[in-house]
């Protein structure tokens, strides 16, 4: 029949096969994109924040060295801390980044030895880094919940004072019960 599309494939007048459509298989590996650009966001990202936690910190250091004049209200300390929570995000998007690089972007047996990778960067499973992530952001918020608490003791202590560190806790169980599963 002239207009059946049933045979397809069949070789066509110059020789060539018709080339069959894109799978899903094939659809799903344009996914591996998205994969660097968070990849390249996230590095990029965690070196904007290095940047900030280190102007931050230089900062602090110049008032340290300084000194405080008389009448300023100057806390070098808490900047010392506003500049590790800042070091701290660019650490987790700096784990985000390189987690995402290697588990969807490297091959799996791409030649590395395990041995050649940090411990912290030698995961194999998306849970793997769920939990890396999950524990970082941990330590972020309890660094994060000092400044933030430390000034709230020298004023008027409210209640919401401790929705943080409630939220620290929720989250630490949380973490403890997925690991015992």
């Amino acid at each position: 029949m002239v207009g059946d599309d049933r045979h397809d494939d069949a070789p066509r007048l110059n020789g060539h096969h018709r080339r069959p459509a894109a799978g899903i298989l094939e659809q799903l590996l344009k996914i591996r994109y998205i994969a660097v650009v968070v990849v390249l966001l996230a590095i990029l990202h965690a070196l904007a924040f290095l940047f900030l936690g280190a102007r931050i910190a230089v900062h602090a250091y110049h008032l340290i060295i300084a000194g405080a004049q008389a009448g300023e209200n100057v806390r070098p300390g808490l900047e010392l801390l506003h500049s590790l929570d800042f070091l701290l995000i660019a650490l987790v998007l700096l784990i985000l980044g390189l987690g995402v690089f290697k588990l969807f972007l490297l091959p799996p047996n791409s030649g590395q030895r395990p041995e050649s990778l940090p411990t912290w960067l030698r995961m194999e499973t998306l849970s793997d880094l769920k939990v890396l992530l999950w524990e970082t952001i941990l330590t972020a918020l309890v660094v994060f919940g000092l400044p933030t608490l430390s000034s709230d003791l020298v004023g008027k202590l409210e209640w919401t004072a401790l929705v943080l560190p409630a939220a620290i806790a929720l989250l630490s169980l949380g973490l403890f019960v997925m690991k015992r599963a």
